[in-house]
């Protein structure tokens, strides 16, 4: 019954010399929505950030196990202590769709669509994150001949130079 109406106004509003501002009214409603419909108000995805502190915490406490594994292959140690500390969270470089028409330049980043309908930016590049330094604490730290191999160790397995590597005795 309310479309019947509506259509009736329609013509009705059709036949009037108003006809040609309405339809421009209509069209530019559209554009107006379609236009709307682009932005992002909602910002970036709670869960997108969530799954990045993950993964760089999930990528520093793996660096510890492995440097922790290394520690007790050297002094036999059931358990030593060994904390790294990252300098950044890495970064990321995202595929680009450039579009250039005489002096207009436009650039988009490329999105895949999963099966679900959740869109992400095509990844080209992903930088892990920055060892700011290490810190190992071990019982067998007071014997300079084995501070030095754990130097060694930490130093080569981790890329870093001797002033961001600190071994030290554990008090027992």
């Amino acid at each position: 019954m309310e479309l019947k109406k509506i259509g009736e106004w329609l013509k009705s509003a059709l036949k009037k010399e108003n006809a040609l501002r309405l339809v421009v009214l209509m069209g530019i409603c559209g554009i107006a929505l379609l236009a709307l419909s682009s932005f992002d108000f909602d910002g970036p995805e709670p869960q997108e950030e969530q799954e990045e502190e993950i993964s760089y915490a999930s990528y520093a406490r793996a660096l510890e196990q492995d440097l922790s594994r290394i520690v007790t292959a050297i002094t036999g140690e059931r358990d030593p202590a060994v904390m790294v500390t990252l300098e950044n969270t890495g970064s990321r470089v995202y595929a680009a769709d450039k579009k250039e028409s005489g002096e207009e330049r436009e650039s988009a980043h490329v999105v895949l669509e999963d099966s679900q309908g959740g869109e992400r930016p095509l990844t080209v590049t992903e930088e892990q994150p920055k060892i700011q330094g290490v810190v190992i604490v071990s019982k067998q730290a007071g014997d300079p001949a084995v501070r030095e191999k754990l130097t060694h160790a930490a130093m080569t397995a981790l890329g870093l130079p001797s002033s961001r590597v600190c071994v030290t005795n554990a008090f027992t």
